[in-house]
């Protein structure tokens, strides 16, 4: 049996991600005897004649496209993807073919029976893919009972029947996922893309507006780490990555396990540069800082969220501002290398939890570091955030919430909040939005291919500072300001 999947994924800011997800699931339909071809479309220009052409010499007998994000989560640069996903993959892929579509990846588990009825499919995985997938190709090979596949989400009879999500147990008896077996590492590389590499599923946090674990669940289920640095070391002598990025959620919950792959590294001796998403501040601590500074991380996210007391606890963050406070001491003490991630607009937030927040930054990050700031929160189906939504009637239940909408907080306009906010981002050049974030310049992608080039041992995003120098010397920040400025006197007024 043939099996066609699609990487559907088509942003590359700040850089191009891997798909390690469809990775795993390509290697892991490939061990179990199907023939098996993985199509990333993240640097073609025309995916649709692409996925025509491939189905045309292929021939696949299913076709399983991966769809990464719904959206971009920003309430200013809003950008919804589903739409280039059905218009440039599902309806080149159903002209071409008749075999069967499924669709998976950690969209479609957010919403998988919206997005099916959105992009026009019958078949969807819920959860994690490798067992779901191998099981319903065999259904299809031999149309097998289907109602006992986990995670399977189908239609019958006009009604649409979800399966129960089964989670794997044990992590480290899946087949590795190889990115570089599946894609082009070169155009990755090239374009300074970090290799991503999971050491855990699962989250037992439960911040307010995130929807994590309706994606891997509720438990940390945990891979050995001897085996973690056995397939640093295999990715190492395959494609020489400069960089590898941890992708867990929160790479130090548990703290233990985190410090033991840093153990591993440094007893292995592993010549490569390490970067981590999802540093817990509530869980960072002097000896786990030393360990990662040891192994050679060259650079950190930390996601405190706010720098106010009380919007902490309306985020459902489980530390207090003196935890990041130690956080940032720890790491600046290091001389590791810091993006912080904060996010405006939760429950509660008000003109006084906006400058709190502000304040504790400028009192505690260090201006080497770079703030990343994200605007609104994005109400998903089954985050508190969504029931709240419901209970203070800024939601019904028939509210669609497939394509964004956003938090209003009761005690701030959000006019007023993104003021507040691009303020700052124009008045300190450490601190950038998704604007910043998604910049599409010649120079921009000519910055990302020199640091990949040279083999720079830095954050790429220091160019963010360099560029607001400029903006400075040349006045533009001015500009940016003084528009701003206008721009808010008119709604005022």
């Amino acid at each position: 049996m043939k099996i066609l999947m699609i990487s559907s994924n088509r942003d590359m800011h700040p850089w191009p991600i891997p798909p390690v997800g469809a990775c795993y699931v390509a290697s892991s339909l490939e061990r179990a005897g199907f023939d098996v071809q993985l199509l990333d479309i993240l640097f073609t220009e025309n995916p649709s004649s692409v996925i025509t052409e491939k189905i045309s010499i292929f021939m696949p007998d299913m076709v399983a496209v991966s769809i990464r994000n719904i959206d971009n989560l920003d309430l200013q640069y809003s950008h919804f993807y589903l739409d280039d996903v059905k218009e440039n993959v599902i309806y080149p892929v159903k002209r071409a073919t008749s075999a069967p579509l499924v669709i998976g990846g950690a969209a479609v588990s957010i919403m998988p029976e919206r997005i099916m009825d959105f992009l026009g499919v019958d078949y969807a995985v819920c959860g994690e893919g490798e067992e779901t997938m191998i099981q319903f190709a065999r259904h299809l090979q031999s149309n097998s009972d289907i109602s006992s596949i986990g995670g399977l989400i189908y239609r019958n009879d006009g009604r649409v029947i979800g399966n129960p999500v089964e989670r794997i147990e044990d992590l480290d008896r899946l087949a590795l996922p190889r990115i570089y077996s599946w894609v082009d590492w070169k155009k990755y590389s090239l374009n300074y893309a970090p290799y991503p590499v999971q050491t855990k599923r699962g989250c037992a946090l439960t911040c307010s507006y995130c929807v994590y674990n309706k994606i891997e669940g509720q438990q940390y289920r945990l891979r050995d780490p001897e085996k973690v640095v056995d397939e640093i070391e295999a990715n190492i002598e395959n494609c020489k990555p400069q960089v590898i990025e941890f992708t867990d959620s929160t790479f130090n919950i548990p703290l233990e396990h985190a410090m033991e792959i840093c153990r591993e590294i440094i007893k292995r001796k592993i010549i490569v540069s390490f970067n981590t998403m999802g540093i817990n501040p509530g869980a960072v601590t002097e000896e786990l800082v030393a360990l990662m500074k040891e192994a050679n991380f060259m650079e950190v996210s930390c996601t405190p969220e706010s720098g106010s007391e009380r919007m902490l606890k309306a985020l459902g963050k489980n530390f207090a501002l003196k935890d990041v406070e130690r956080a940032a001491r720890f790491l600046g003490r290091a001389g590791i290398p810091v993006i912080w991630y904060f996010l405006f607009g939760g429950p509660g937030e008000n003109e006084t939890t906006v400058r709190e927040t502000f304040s504790f930054i400028e009192e505690n990050i260090a201006k080497r570091d770079l703030v990343f700031i994200t605007s609104g929160i994005r109400v998903l189906p089954g985050s508190p955030v969504y029931t709240y939504a419901r209970e203070i009637g800024q939601l019904s239940g028939s509210t669609d919430v497939l394509k964004p909408i956003w938090f209003q907080p009761e005690d701030i306009s959000m006019k007023t909040m993104l003021y507040m906010i691009n303020r700052e981002v124009i008045t300190h050049s450490n601190y950038i939005n998704l604007q910043d974030n998604t910049d599409k310049s010649v120079l921009a992608r000519t910055l990302k291919r020199v640091y990949s080039f040279l083999g720079l041992k830095e954050p790429i995003w220091n160019n963010v500072m360099r560029r607001d120098l400029i903006y400075k010397l040349t006045g533009y920040n001015r500009y940016r300001l003084w528009k701003l400025e206008a721009e808010y006197r008119e709604y005022s007024s």
